[in-house]
């Protein structure tokens, strides 16, 4: 999804469709919303949103809430990374899976882990590195990149900093 407001979205889509289409989406922390394909563009399609008028409040509410949370998450993502004086840790998936790990780099919002395998968890998953939630974003060669599931304060974050 490129662009959203209440009346339109524009989406990067590979599958083929046509102006005048129906098409129902599910986004997250959005909602379901209904639409008809309004223009083709060169990467997707713009979609008129069709949302029922005793939705429109809460649509909105989410689209201001996410609006903001992708601005936070613009800025952590320019936080400083270090390389902390500890760098081991432990990498949990579930109860019973524990990787032993090495940080390559950690900021305010999330780390860059090596955990010596090519055995990875998906992206998507939840993991716990050291005591702290996260979700892996990315994979990289026999590692993970997470983001935490809430930021260190930028007070106690410095290079002896246990994730």
């Amino acid at each position: 999804m490129q662009e959203i407001n209440l009346k339109s979205a524009e989406f990067i889509a590979t599958a083929r469709v046509e102006v005048g289409q129906v098409v129902v989406c599910s986004l997250d922390y959005i909602g379901i919303l209904p639409g008809r394909i309004s223009t083709l563009t060169r990467r997707g399609f713009i979609l008129d949103l069709r949302i029922p008028e005793d939705r429109r409040g809460r649509v909105s509410a989410r689209l201001d809430w996410y609006a903001k949370r992708r601005l936070q998450q613009a800025e952590l993502r320019g936080a400083p990374r270090i390389v902390p004086k500890h760098r081991a840790v432990e990498v949990r998936l579930g109860e019973n899976i524990l990787m032993p790990g090495t940080i390559q780099d950690i900021s305010l919002s999330g780390a860059a882990i090596d955990l010596g395998t090519d055995a990875l968890p998906f992206v998507g998953s939840r993991v716990r590195v050291g005591a702290r939630y996260a979700t892996v974003v990315r994979l990289i060669p026999r590692g993970i990149a997470v983001q935490f599931a809430e930021p260190f304060a930028a007070d106690s974050f410095a290079d002896w900093v246990r994730p």
